[in-house]
């Protein structure tokens, strides 16, 4: 009996030693047979305010799939979260009270900066060179702003590189930066990241 109990006990202890440990406390990763445009809008909880914008922006299309220049895309998905900080954040003359106060161009662009032509999963993107504001993979989004899409890897017990794999975009312009709190979240016609709740939406 103890030696079945030893190998038990052995066996768990070495399969939470793999590299690739996980530390997801973002959306599950998942994939969707629907569009992207009918997975936002299933989830309340994370896209509702997203799906407002998209359609007060007339972006439909592309995040359906039904515009012909755009059969595939990857989106850095604000959370409702982030949008919510956007309107708790505001300073100046004008603050706005809902998505519709925004002059459309505004949200179109704001939605415009975080999407990407193509599919794009997590290991499209290389890693940075740690300890740099270098490395990834430059992208460039669908009005045109320059984004440095790149990996990180932690530690783990001390040990470097061998514990969770993070994805962050930096757009160099703006100097605007955002953790991924979910990757790969595939439709039929994209991918999404989730971003992390900490970030506030912004036009890039």
């Amino acid at each position: 009996m103890k030696t079945i109990l030893f190998i038990c006990i052995t066996v768990t202890l070495l399969a939470s030693c793999e590299k690739d440990y996980q530390h997801d406390t973002g959306l599950a990763d998942a994939y969707h047979d629907c569009s992207m445009m009918d997975y936002l809008r299933s989830d309340h909880n994370n896209w509702d305010s997203i799906v407002v914008a998209i359609e007060y922006a007339g972006l439909t299309g592309i995040f359906e799939g039904t515009n012909p220049d755009y059969k595939e895309i990857t989106f850095f998905g604000p959370t409702n979260m982030s949008i919510r900080k956007f309107f708790l954040e505001q300073t100046g003359e004008k603050i706005y009270q809902s998505i519709r106060e925004i002059p459309v161009e505004l949200v179109r662009n704001m939605i415009l900066a975080y999407l990407v032509e193509g599919k794009k999963m997590k290991e499209s993107f290389d890693y940075e060179i740690k300890g740099t504001l270098t490395g990834g993979t430059e992208v460039y989004s669908l009005n045109n702003v320059k984004l440095r899409v790149y990996r990180t890897q932690s530690e783990f017990n001390g040990i470097p590189d061998i514990g969770a794999e993070g994805l962050k975009i930096h757009a160099e312009i703006s100097g605007q930066m955002a953790d991924i709190a979910s990757a790969d979240i595939e439709t039929n016609n994209g991918v999404v990241h989730s971003l992390s709740n900490r970030f506030t939406w912004v036009e890039l």
